[in-house]
């Protein structure tokens, strides 16, 4: 029986910037809770900001996953858990030699960007989850940092720093290429959805097999195989397609509804 759905925010259960987050999501959500469905965001984006206002209504008495596994939060942005970025000095030493620009995750909701490294045009790509940054040197942070971000504008400088930094074999890399730039986050190695979803199944006392988890692209596919119930989104990769235990609808046509309401007929609880 499934007591706890974990889900991923874009293209899971919001829906663009037109659509926003489906009425009939929301439905759902108030159908799964009346059931005693337990919920927990369980994200690649920063903690706080849009993502931290869907945690307070989804559990508002519950923890949430952000920074894809790296921070853990209450609903309040309380950290929880905190799995900080291996080798910082020498990345940040990286990012300055080749003038790359970056952003920091905090385990406190914080974000950072330094102004002698960030194009005013980039700030964009740092506004849009509605999580509010700050310049400041990474010396001068306090916080606990669990992610760092790459805008990489020049596609052939990215693969002249590529190899500098697979060389940290403490950290992960995920890649996002366009013709245009690559956007680059770095974690510490080991760290992604699925390890949020085991600290999110001690915390409520639950094995992997009470957790369905919802999700449509690369960084949920370990959350997705390795939960009791993986769902894909009918938007999703087909990585994740391959592995998921039901395909249910696309994101902008009641996918997520329909997900939730697979979760219940499984339960019994329709």
């Amino acid at each position: 029986m499934i007591k706890l759905v974990a889900l991923d925010l874009d293209g899971t259960f919001y829906a663009g910037r037109i659509l926003g987050v489906p009425e009939s999501a929301w439905a759902a959500i108030e159908r799964g809770q009346k059931a005693g469905l337990k919920f927990a965001v369980c994200t690649g984006r920063p903690q706080g900001g849009h993502g931290l206002q869907y945690a307070q209504r989804l559990q508002p008495d519950g923890p949430h996953v952000f920074n894809d596994g790296a921070s853990i939060c209450d609903a309040g942005g309380r950290s929880l858990h905190a799995e900080p970025v291996p080798r910082l000095k020498e990345i940040i030493a990286i990012a300055r030699k080749y003038r790359l620009p970056f952003d920091l995750m905090g385990a406190e909701g914080g974000r950072y960007y330094e102004d002698a490294l960030m194009p005013p045009e980039l700030l964009t790509h740092i506004e849009i989850t509605g999580v509010t940054a700050r310049s400041a040197l990474v010396e001068e942070i306090e916080e606990t940092l669990v992610r760092l971000w790459f805008v990489v504008p020049d596609l052939s400088l990215w693969e002249t720093v590529k190899p500098d930094l697979e060389a940290l074999t403490e950290i992960d890399l995920a890649e996002y290429l366009s013709p245009r730039e690559a956007i680059v986050g770095l974690i510490k190695k080991g760290v992604n959805k699925l390890s949020g979803l085991r600290w999110l199944a001690d915390y409520y006392g639950l094995s992997l097999e009470e957790v369905a988890m919802i999700g449509d692209s690369h960084n949920d596919l370990e959350a997705i195989r390795d939960a009791g119930l993986g769902i894909a989104m009918g938007n999703a990769v087909e990585e994740i397609m391959a592995v998921a235990d039901h395909v249910t609808g696309h994101v902008r046509e009641d996918g997520f509804a329909q997900a939730i309401g697979h979760v219940l007929a499984l339960n019994g609880q329709t």
